[in-house]
């Protein structure tokens, strides 16, 4: 048996940063857990290899149109293995250190299939009985597989499947949820050379985003060759000897090679034995917290993925730091007003706080300021003059309540935004700030300086 102050389930992003601030700030004895890899469906299956391969896609489609620039590209062939590699290569030397930053502080890690037996007990799969007096889940989530017949007893893809699959590139496939992991595997695909179908239940792809950014990435993708099916109501995905065959109501049947499902995620804690803990779950299977991430059992916290809400990693990084500081005494109130997130599209689609539908149903009287970037000339020069910049304010204090950006970049840009509502900064001081000239940024200080006329009238 062994004992510690702090365990750790789950060695991704948030895990690795709950136990790198304990070991580097305290004197405690921390243990963490991983059953697959150090660096977690991040590193391994999601962000850092998805990235790797969008660059990829992109490059190919630069090459692609290499003509409008005066330079002639006459053959591009893709590399499917090639591209693996790189990602590969890259993953594996962003973890090449392994467990080693922890052990030399100390931290004990264990390669192993950990699981929750009471408040303060664990056990290996092996059965070694682990005690801790205080214990953070960080296990992430897994695919959440809609109730589609037939579907489950395929060889449907995830996004582990999307980029660790042997095979090549599908002539086909069929991508089922259009969010953004559905939308940025549609697009490498389809820029790879596959037939791709993205089959969204909703009205339009990336339903959370603001209306406005939905309707111009949905452009490009179309542009790029993907046929969007909205309102899609599946009837049935079965698959076969020639591939698979989806049935879609008032629709005729797809063929595919390949079948991508994309449609959400939930928090994992399979096999783990919440109720002896005395850990409750919410009815979306959500673990019930605190405002400091404690669960129902006072010694017990979830952090990062593994709380079912803000599933991406900066948020991940940010609640390891409430979980420890709670540990060390330190409890403080985690603030989720300002919370940017990207799509990592060509262009990208970046946004921060409320949309204006969000915010008018909210109770605010909205006003907006929208620039394209048609209007931009280094958008033009770049040759990328789809995406705009949206602003949305409330009309009586002028405070401003979010950002929506589509275009070459947006993921960088929209960090002006987001420091400007942290700050709470007066739109006016945005747009009278020079920016350089000529940069699609500059888009940002036009949609700023709109959004101040409007407010002062």
């Amino acid at each position: 048996m062994d004992r510690f102050d702090v365990f750790v389930i789950g060695g991704g992003g948030t895990g690795s940063e709950v136990v790198g601030r304990i070991v580097s700030s305290t004197s405690m004895r921390v243990g963490m857990a991983e059953r697959d890899r150090l660096g977690g469906e991040c590193n391994w299956y999601g962000c850092v290899p998805s990235k790797v391969m969008l660059r990829s896609a992109k490059i190919a489609a630069l090459s692609r149109s290499a003509g409008n620039f005066g330079v002639r590209v006459p053959i591009v062939e893709i590399d499917f293995e090639a591209v693996r590699a790189r990602v590969l290569q890259i993953v594996e030397e962003s973890t090449f250190a392994g467990a080693r930053p922890f052990t030399e502080k100390g931290a004990r890690v264990i390669f192993d299939d950990v699981r929750l037996t009471g408040p303060n007990e664990l056990e290996t799969s092996a059965g070694e009985r682990i005690l801790a007096d205080r214990i953070v889940f960080a296990t992430g989530t897994q695919a959440e597989i809609p109730p589609i017949e037939g579907l489950r007893e395929g060889p449907y893809w995830t996004n582990k499947e999307a980029i660790w699959h042997e095979g090549g590139v599908p002539s086909s496939l069929v991508v089922i949820g259009g969010g953004p992991i559905g939308v940025e595997f549609a697009q490498i695909y389809s820029r790879f050379g596959a037939r791709v179908t993205i089959l969204e239940a909703a009205d339009r792809v990336l339903p959370p985003e603001d209306e406005e950014s939905s309707v111009a990435i949905r452009g490009a993708l179309e542009a790029d060759g993907i046929q969007i099916i909205m309102g899609a109501k599946i009837a049935s995905a079965r698959h076969g000897e020639g591939g698979w065959r989806v049935e879609i109501d008032g629709r005729s049947a797809l063929e595919a090679d390949e079948v991508l499902v994309a449609t959400g995620r939930r928090p994992m804690f399979d096999g783990h034995d919440l109720e002896a803990a005395g850990v409750k779950l919410d009815e979306k299977g959500k673990p019930i917290l605190t405002e400091t991430l404690r669960t129902t059992a006072p010694n017990i916290w979830a952090a990062g993925d593994a709380t079912g809400e803000l599933l991406f990693t900066h948020v991940g990084g940010y609640e390891a730091a409430l979980v420890v500081d709670d540990i060390c005494g330190r409890p403080r109130t985690g603030d989720y007003r300002v919370v940017p997130k990207v799509t990592y599209t060509d262009p990208e689609v970046a946004s921060v706080g409320l949309s204006e539908q969000a915010a008018r149903e909210v109770g605010h009287e909205v006003v907006v300021s929208l620039l394209r970037l048609e209007d931009n000339e280094r958008a033009v020069i770049e040759g990328k003059p789809l995406g705009h910049v949206k602003l949305v304010a409330d009309a009586r204090s002028g405070e401003l309540l979010g950002g929506h950006i589509v275009g070459e970049g947006a993921g960088e840009m929209i960090h002006e935004v987001v420091i400007a509502m942290a700050g709470r900064v007066p739109v006016r001081e945005v747009a009278d700030a020079i920016h350089a000239y000529p940069t699609i940024s500059e888009a940002v200080r036009g949609a700023f300086g709109r959004l101040a006329r409007a407010i002062h009238r």
